[in-house]
């Protein structure tokens, strides 16, 4: 039995056709990347929406419960200005530990396009595993 030995031509070919089929992959993977992201955006905007919305309606009842802790304080005998500066500074103090609090559960690891990266790194092995055999 005869062994074929491929030629320069038959190399130039394969090779040809493995950048293509990897610039095509590329291609895919990217445009998935992007559709990803792209609802990931879209969900994001309408969650900021319905929390700043949240928010302002919060800061008007804290307005509010703000006023009632004052005039409440002043009701003890404390001078009306020395109710305010507690209060205010009561409130202050919340919204240091809320930022806080915040700021330690803030992660950009949701924001990636978790489906993407897994599919490339799965690519770049099975690319692994045909280069082995």
């Amino acid at each position: 039995m005869t062994q074929h030995t491929p030629t320069p031509s038959d190399l130039r070919s394969l090779l040809i056709g493995i950048l293509t089929e990897a610039r095509a992959l590329l291609r895919t993977e990217l445009q998935l990347a992007r559709r990803e992201m792209s609802d990931s955006a879209a969900k994001a905007g309408s969650g900021l929406i319905l929390f700043g919305l949240a928010a302002l309606v919060a800061l008007v009842g804290f307005c509010a419960f703000a006023v009632a802790a004052v005039l409440g304080i002043a009701a003890l005998g404390l001078a009306y200005h020395w109710a305010a500066l507690g209060v205010a500074l009561a409130s202050l103090l919340l919204a240091l530990l809320l930022a806080l609090i915040g700021k330690s559960r803030l992660s950009t690891a949701a924001l990636l396009p978790k489906r993407t990266l897994n599919q490339v790194k799965s690519d770049i092995d099975a690319v692994k595993e045909m280069a082995r055999a």
